[in-house]
């Protein structure tokens, strides 16, 4: 399903219009009130939000075929774009995925990430993470679990201490653990992209009691997009998409310099 925040930023219109447009396109079709619980229709589902006292709608979700209803009323431009966006969503859940294993295999090191370890080891997980992707490239994150082990010893050695099957709000910060759409917005990746970035880089993730669909860790996620974009080939004259050599094509809907702050040398 796709998120009325994430039709927002691909149409490139005001998420309260999205939700408008949506909620008077349900009433037309007549699956769609003020009372309606999200359960009693599988097309589309409603999460509500307080706002001063108020329970108000915080998102709307469509499936492929109320999505596509509702840009029939946009121009050509947006609804190419959402198209696009379904396609590569579409692509994402088509490519085989990574199985969940209960045992971590044992991951060798070199000597000269072991002594990049060594360097790092009284940093923040963050900036491990940051350095290692700086150092060696976006996909030595695989090598996480082993650079965090040389971490100083007070720190628990927990095999569940990046990829948290299911925790509660009070056992992850929320600072350090956002929902996907949100790293989504602010970096400008599809949500799609951002759950494949998620997985090619072996991202730290989990889910959180209370919010619905996966988080990331935010630290770890904004340094592995710096660096994918950094290590990508800008899109030419006339084109839209990024060109990663090993990550593949993604597009990018926010200027890199507002992403990393003006470091971007391409």
């Amino acid at each position: 399903m796709m998120s009325s925040s994430e039709i927002a930023m691909i149409t490139e219109k005001e998420p309260k219009h999205v939700v408008r447009d949506i909620k008077a396109m349900l009433q037309q079709l007549g699956i769609y009130s003020p009372n309606l619980d999200h359960d009693d229709f599988k097309g589309f589902f409603i999460s509500y939000k307080d706002y001063c006292g108020r329970n108000v709608i915080d998102e709307i979700w469509l499936n492929e075929d109320l999505s596509m209803t509702l840009i029939t009323g946009y121009d050509p431009k947006r609804r190419l774009a959402l198209i696009e966006q379904w396609q590569d969503m579409k692509r994402e859940l088509s490519q085989p995925r990574i199985s969940d294993q209960s045992v971590q295999p044992e991951i060798g090191i070199n000597p000269d990430f072991a002594a990049l370890t060594r360097t790092v080891a009284e940093a923040t997980a963050a900036g491990v993470m940051k350095s290692i992707l700086e150092t060696t490239g976006i996909q030595a994150v695989v090598h996480i679990n082993a650079t965090v082990s040389a971490l100083p010893a007070a720190l628990p050695e927990d095999p569940m201490l990046h990829h948290i099957g299911h925790v509660t709000k009070e056992d992850a910060a929320e600072p350090e653990y956002v929902p996907v759409h949100k790293v989504s917005w602010a970096t400008g990746l599809s949500d799609p992209t951002c759950r494949r970035l998620v997985t090619f880089s072996d991202l730290p993730n989990c889910h959180i009691d209370g919010i619905r669909g996966l988080c990331v860790h935010r630290e770890f996620f904004m340094a592995a997009v710096e660096v994918l974009i950094k290590e990508s080939t800008p899109p030419a004259k006339g084109r839209k998409r990024w060109h990663h050599p090993e990550f593949g094509r993604f597009e990018l809907r926010k200027d890199p310099n507002e992403i990393l702050g003006g470091n971007h040398g391409e």
